[in-house]
């Protein structure tokens, strides 16, 4: 066991508006008054309460535990009052993993199927494991306000007659081996960290390895195909080259076999054209013949004239008719033309397909592998990626379970195992039997102000503004002995009789240092002649 160095802090520091001395005489004047302020006096209309007699008030020293780890100093309630419970996710075997990963990094087949074995292998993790570290302190609040008053610690060298020091029911042994529980907590933590780290680098590097290899075959499929394809290529172009002539020749020969016979009926169309337009003007000329007799009352001549249009109008109709059987055979032949086209242009398309149908074979047959290779890749990558994210949240879990230890104390003050004192006073007062205990906090001594002594011309207590606590924290957890004097019989016992030895109103020696610190007080302001005059009498 190392050797344990015993530190104490101070009860009262001085307020930034306070320049006298606070003197130890004033200290327990003070207190003195808080105490009495704070007894029962008794009375009540209804229910009578009995007066409170001052069993004892005395100054305690409560234990804590100070001990150096991780660039931190750890803070343990040497009354075991605190505790903290490390709560963190277990995870998956990473050993195992990377063995098997190892064993089936040695092919294609045996990889890919460990990797679909392993898909959910680091899903988000379940398992909540705990671990309870006995009486460490690990509010922030408790640990700011250590952090504060570290500064301000001494060796301790008051006697034991003028200060209790409260026995820690947490002796040395337990803080280490707290201590070394966190520390192989923490190393284990590391180690899954650096291990997460190492699988991850081996499955890039396995993945790595076998792309390349797949892209390898990638590459060997299209060199085995490539001189085959182009032999077969050339062959193709001349098979095309000739389907191709065949084509253009079959085809200019059906357009002009098309275009002669449209030729034709394009002229007597035209021929025929003409002859209705000549048999409209004659019509046109006749009727104004027509008139111009009837207009000259020439009956014979328009009768005539009437007869010429009749025979003209005749011919016309057939002319008509004829225009229109021509234009019929017209559209046959251009029906014709687009039929016997469009059946030149399949066969053709026909036979440029199957003349390229042994090169489609072996591209068909080339890609269907390199399809293979690459759907293998993509399969490869896509299940490392996705087993790796799983293992990027779980190093990401465990690198905050391990700065969450930094959160387990406050920056490092100390190098060796320290046990620091926390002084505070105990008043024990006693009515028909029973005791009540009441804690007064490490506090801050102010200065008399202008509104304390208003306070004070109402008629209210100048001297309960003196001292105010400094904590908030620690002042909640020294308050819990009087809770812990009622749980443990044994505590109890030797806080009340270390409190009676230790009484700073027991004699008439520590009464007269009592005495000399309410003349200062009273001569500073924070007493009024009668308030002096009736706690003065209070003799021991």
């Amino acid at each position: 066991m190392q050797k344990i160095t015993s530190l104490a802090l101070p009860f009262s520091v001085l307020a930034e508006n306070r320049k006298e001395p606070f003197t130890e005489d004033m200290e327990k004047a003070a207190l003195y008054c808080f105490a009495e302020m704070e007894r029962g006096k008794g009375g009540g209309l209804i229910l009578k309460k009995p007066e409170e007699k001052t069993v004892f008030l005395a100054k305690f020293c409560y234990p804590f535990w100070l001990a150096p780890w991780n660039g931190l100093s750890l803070v343990f309630d040497g009354l075991k009052q605190s505790a903290h419970t490390l709560a963190y996710k277990g995870i998956p075997d990473v050993k195992t993993f990377i063995e098997s990963a190892h064993r089936s990094s040695k092919s294609m087949e045996t990889y890919m199927a460990f990797l679909s074995d392993n898909v959910n292998y680091f899903q988000a993790p379940s398992e909540e494991k705990t671990v309870i570290l006995e009486a460490l302190i690990t509010d922030p609040a408790s640990l700011s306000e250590f952090n504060q008053c570290f500064s301000e610690v001494k060796p301790l060298e008051t006697s034991e007659s003028e200060i209790v020091l409260l026995s820690p029911l947490v002796d040395e042994a337990t803080v280490l081996s707290a201590i070394e529980e966190l520390k192989k907590l923490k190393s284990a933590f590391e180690a899954e960290v650096n291990s997460l780290n190492e699988s991850m680098k081996l499955l890039n590097k396995t993945t790595r390895i076998l792309v390349k290899e797949l892209r390898g075959k990638m590459r060997a499929v299209m060199e085995e195909f490539e001189e085959e394809i182009r032999k077969e290529e050339e062959a193709v172009t001349r098979k095309v080259s000739r389907i191709n002539e065949e084509y253009d020749e079959q085809r200019v020969k059906l357009m002009k076999n098309f275009e002669k016979q449209l030729l034709a009926l394009q002229k007597e169309k035209v021929k025929f054209e003409k002859t209705r337009a000549q048999m409209l003007e004659k019509i046109e000329q006749y009727n104004i013949e027509a008139k111009t007799c009837a207009a000259n009352k020439d009956s014979i001549g328009e009768r005539k004239w009437k007869e010429k249009i009749n025979e003209t109008k005749k011919e016309l109709s057939e002319i008509e008719k004829r225009l229109e059987e021509t234009e019929d055979r017209i559209r046959e032949v251009e029906e014709s033309r687009s039929a016997e086209t469009f059946k030149l242009r399949s066969e053709w398309e026909s036979r440029i397909k199957e003349a390229r149908m042994d090169l489609l074979e072996l591209e068909a047959s080339r890609d269907a592998k390199i399809q293979i290779h690459k759907q293998e890749t993509e399969k490869l990558e896509s299940l490392t990626a996705n087993i790796i994210q799983q293992i990027s949240n779980v190093i990401k879990l465990r690198e905050t379970d391990l700065a969450n230890f930094n959160n387990l104390g406050f920056p490092q003050k100390n190098k060796h195992l320290n046990l620091v004192y926390m002084p505070f006073y105990l008043a024990c007062y006693e009515a028909e039997m029973k005791k009540r205990y009441v804690v007064f906090p490490p506090s801050i001594a102010n200065s008399i102000g202008f509104t304390t002594k208003l306070k004070g011309a109402l008629g209210k207590a100048k001297v309960k503004h003196l001292l105010v606590p400094r904590f908030k924290a620690i002042t909640s957890l020294l308050e819990g002995l009087p809770v812990l004097t009622e749980k443990n019989a044994a505590f109890a016992r030797e806080i009340f009789e270390a409190g009676g030895k230790a009484d700073i109103l027991k004699s008439k020696s520590k009464w007269k240092s009592v005495e000399n610190g309410l003349e200062k007080l009273k001569a500073e302001g924070w007493l009024s002649d009668k308030e002096f005059e009736a706690l003065s009498q209070k003799t021991a």
